[in-house]
């Protein structure tokens, strides 16, 4: 099954979206911020990065940018999930940076997001990538 990076420095969210994917059969690895992330990444390549914005040591649009930039991990899908309004400029620039998808956390609900992680990996799985 598919391994999903999930980042994101509230521990609740963190964890209860991490235990809900591997209810689902996903496997997990978890980070609190950007930069134990892109760390995470020299051990571990996902199939996809659910990626808070707003963290601690590094926020999630530097570590956007920066996996971008590393040809081992450019083409690794990303979906947002935050707690920013659709018109902050965080959330243009996630879009300009090439993000898979963006979920607002106060809409966001399970079943939709499980739909969202279905076709962003099943997209992956097909490209020539």
């Amino acid at each position: 099954m598919s391994m999903i990076l999930v980042v994101d420095d509230t521990t609740l969210a963190r964890e209860a979206v991490s235990r809900l994917l591997e209810f689902e059969g996903y496997q997990t690895t978890r980070a609190s911020n950007g930069k134990d992330a892109y760390a995470t990444l020299y051990s571990q390549k996902p199939d996809l990065v659910l990626l808070d914005l707003m963290m601690p040591e590094m926020d999630g649009i530097t570590f956007i940018r920066m996996i971008r930039q590393n040809p081992h991990w450019e083409t690794i899908p990303i979906i947002v999930l935050t707690g920013l309004h659709d018109d902050n400029h965080l959330i243009a620039r996630a879009r300009e940076l090439g993000v898979a998808d963006l979920i607002p956390k106060a809409t966001f609900g399970f079943q939709d997001l499980l739909v969202r992680i279905r076709k962003v990996i099943a997209g992956r799985m097909t490209s020539p990538n």
